[in-house]
């Protein structure tokens, strides 16, 4: 009676299994869909330059990742400016590879210092150019500063000494890239310079800011390959930014 009770369970266990199996499989389809679903980007525009604007890049740092400079081409951007060093202490590893790959998708190509009023402008400026060579693009060097690096007088003193020294030795124009509020602060100290302001729209159209980032996290790309990223415009016509250096 037992070996008959025992032949009878494996019976039901052999039929009941590949039902449960075939459960669980089905269930495993539902869940991966649900978190493709849920995960994936949603974006679905791509890019565009904003009314009045023609060209259009990004800026990028060590934290952005790994960067798809094709997929930028073809979402109607123009250029990329690369976080290269920072004051005399830090320099991105990945600045040459992303050189080089943003060159070969046809952008142009500029190169950003982080000015820190800790260490001295030759030093500073000496630390760019061992780090990144000649290798600095077909834009004005960047200069990135923030509030609290201009608070001084000897601060301000410190970044136009940077700032000359860079574009004496590379033959090349310096934009200050930062916000409106430390603009304000540094117009009486440093006269001839242009900038890059940060903003969230393109209203402050002075022919002093060359560029203009008009929002932090813009979306480019659609689809699977939409990406956000800060986008900022170039504030002159094409034909000024095919000269441009």
């Amino acid at each position: 009676m037992t070996n008959f009770s025992n032949e009878n369970l494996k019976v039901k266990l052999n039929k009941t299994l590949p039902i449960i199996t075939w459960l669980l499989i089905i269930i495993g389809i539902i869940a991966t869909a649900i978190v493709w679903f849920t995960a994936k980007p949603i974006y679905t525009e791509t890019s565009s330059a904003p009314a009045g604007f023609s060209i259009q890049g990004v800026a990028i740092n060590e934290t952005s990742g790994y960067v798809d400079y094709n997929n930028l081409a073809s979402n109607n951007i123009d250029f990329a400016y690369l976080r290269a060093t920072s004051g005399t202490s830090f320099s991105d590893d990945s600045y040459q590879s992303s050189y080089d790959r943003a060159k070969e998708a046809n952008l142009k190509v500029g190169t950003i210092q982080v000015f820190d009023s800790g260490d001295d402008a030759a030093a500073q400026a000496q630390y760019f150019i061992n780090k990144i060579g000649d290798n600095i693009g077909q834009l004005p060097i960047a200069v990135y500063v923030t509030s609290d690096e201009v608070a001084t007088h000897a601060s301000k003193l410190r970044l136009a000494s940077l700032i000359q020294t860079l574009s004496a030795h590379y033959n090349r124009d310096i934009i200050i890239y930062t916000v409106p509020s430390v603009q304000k602060k540094l117009k009486s100290t440093i006269t001839k310079t242009k900038y890059w302001l940060i903003e969230d729209n393109t209203d402050n159209k002075s022919k002093s800011n060359q560029f203009i980032q008009y929002s932090e996290d813009h979306t480019i790309g659609k689809g699977l390959k939409a990406i956000k990223m800060p986008t900022s415009v170039f504030n002159g016509s094409v034909q000024e930014f095919k000269e441009i250096k």
